[in-house]
Parts: structure tokens; sequence; C-alpha cells
């Protein structure tokens, strides 16, 4: 008799993986918009209290999805808190505080594309942590790094301060993720964003009231909450549970150059809602970026029990 106990584990983690691609590019299209708001807003909120509202507004939102779905018990699993707390020091400290600043200094558009610097930390870091670098793996996110480069350099290359910043703001994100999964084993992603937003939105918080001027604050939070709304809950709150289901399905390398078209979509957004210009440069990087996607989605991700991660 035929054991089909093997080809039935393999359909169920194929069906996995497929699921884990939706989850990545849908959370792409949110991210796609995140930046451009990002640039909007902190042109008229200080960016480090702007960061820090929109942190906390989405703690709230991420405490309502983990009480909906039964899940708050798990705050009670203190062998989580120590990836906890990297996860919100590498992924929400660090990098938020320096996007806000080097934001309110730069154009969206540069804002938008200059993130992708992200998958270059992680095409490195990751090869550390048991995902080996393979030529998939190097297409993938070799050709959504290149398209995005494109849309960026746009015939004018140019960069200041505010770019610079935005550069170092996805230093510590591989870092970041591999504390993620680490902690995706013991609690759910609810979780995760509940503790990473509020311990992150404080911290942020006291950063603004040491460091920047609050005669204005409270005014320019009241001008723009419409925005800021928007911007905590949707885009960092629904944006990042989505982010983490596709995360927890497969390996960071994959989930990172899935998740980082959303390039793309900050182009479509831009072109869309905020009339910006449309060149062959841009359609050479559209081309690039399609192609990454097909070499990423093409490649299964490592089998989690031999990375660094998986305990």
């Amino acid at each position: 008799m035929i054991d089909k106990k093997p080809s039935f584990a393999k359909a169920s983690a194929g069906k996995e993986e497929n699921i884990g691609v939706i989850f990545a590019l849908s959370s792409a299209v949110i991210a796609g918009m995140f930046p451009i708001l990002v640039n909007r807003g902190t042109q008229s909120v200080p960016p480090i209290l702007f960061a820090a509202v929109t942190t906390l507004l989405a703690a709230g939102g991420a405490f309502f999805y983990a009480a909906v779905r039964g899940e708050l018990h798990e705050l009670k699993n203190k062998n989580a808190y120590s990836s906890l707390l990297m996860v919100t020091f590498f992924i929400v400290v660090i990098p938020y505080v320096l996007l806000s600043i080097g934001s309110s200094k730069t154009s969206g558009v540069n804002t938008s594309f200059l993130k992708l610097s992200e998958i270059i930390f992680t095409l490195f870091f990751t090869h550390f942590i048991g995902e080996k670098t393979t030529k998939l793996k190097l297409l993938g996110a070799g050709g959504v790094f290149i398209g995005s480069a494109l849309i960026l350099y746009n015939g004018k290359p140019q960069l200041n301060i505010g770019d610079v910043l935005i550069i170092f703001s996805t230093l510590t994100f591989p870092l970041g993720n591999f504390y993620a999964k680490k902690a995706l084993n013991l609690v759910s992603p609810s979780i995760i964003l509940f503790m990473r937003f509020l311990l992150g939105g404080i911290f942020i918080l006291v950063l603004s009231f040491l460091f920047e001027a609050q005669a204005n604050g409270l005014n320019s939070i009241l001008s723009h909450w419409k925005l800021i709304l928007f911007v905590g809950v949707i885009s960092l709150g629904i944006g990042k549970v989505v982010w983490y289901e596709g995360l927890r399905r497969l390996d960071i390398s994959k989930a990172i150059s899935l998740g980082m078209t959303s390039s793309l979509f900050s182009l479509l957004f831009l072109i869309s809602f905020f009339k910006e210009n449309f060149s062959m440069y841009q359609l050479a990087g559209i081309v690039f970026i399609m192609a990454g996607v097909y070499f990423s989605v093409k490649r299964n991700s490592v089998d989690k029990g031999l990375t660094k991660y998986s305990v």
C-alpha cells in the first residue's frame, strides 16, 4: 500500500506557501501607501511626535485585534518577552524614528524607494541564519532592488541627509525580522504587534518630548487627525497584521523580497493620486520588479527547521 502522507504534507506545505505569498503581496499594497503618507504627515507634524502617535494608535488596533481573536492570554508567555523587546527596538524604535526624520527632509518618491535598501541588508544577514543564498533568491531580490533603483533614479541621481537617514532606517530590519520569527514560535502575530507598537510608541513619545518643541504639537495633530488615524490604524496596524501572517509562512528572504514590491504600488499611488510623472526609467523598473516577483514566488521557502530562528 502506498503511503500518501508525505504527498499530503507536501501539498499542505505548498498551500501554506501560496497563502503566505498572497499575504506578503497584500501587505506590500498597504505598505506602498505608508511612506507617502508619512512624508505628507511629517511636513506638518513634528516627525518624532508623528511616529509616536501613529505607533500608539497601531497598538490600540493590535490590542483590539488580539482581544477579538481571544489571544490576549498569550501575554502571559514570558519566554517571548526577550524576542519581543528586540523586535520593538530593531523594527520600531530605530527604523521609525529615522524614517520619520528623514522623510521630513526629502520627497515622497525618495521616501518610498530608498526603503528598498532593506533587501541588500536582508540578503547579507539571512545567509548567516540558515537561509542559504541561491540563484533564485538572488534573482528575486536583485530584480526587485534593481527595478526600484531605476524608479528612484529616474534620470536624476541625488541624495540628501534625509535620504541617508532613510537608508539607515532599514539597516536593523533583518535583525528585527529574525527575532520576529523566533517570537512567532511562541505567540501570535497580534501579540507581537501589540507589544512592539505599545513599547515602541511609548519610547518614541519620550524622545519627542525630549528633542522636539511641543508648542504646536497638539494643534498639528488635531489638524491632521484623519491622516494620522489612517497611518496608525490602517497602514501600520492592519498592514502589519497582514505582513506577519505572510512572514510566519515564508522564510525571511522570500517575505522581504515580496514585501518590497511596495515600491511598485507606491509608484502607482503617486501616479494615480499625486500626479507624478511616469518615465521610461520607471517603466523599466516595473519590468525588473515583476521579474523579481516571479523568481521570488518560484522559489520555495527554506525549511524552518534548518534555520536559527526555529526555536
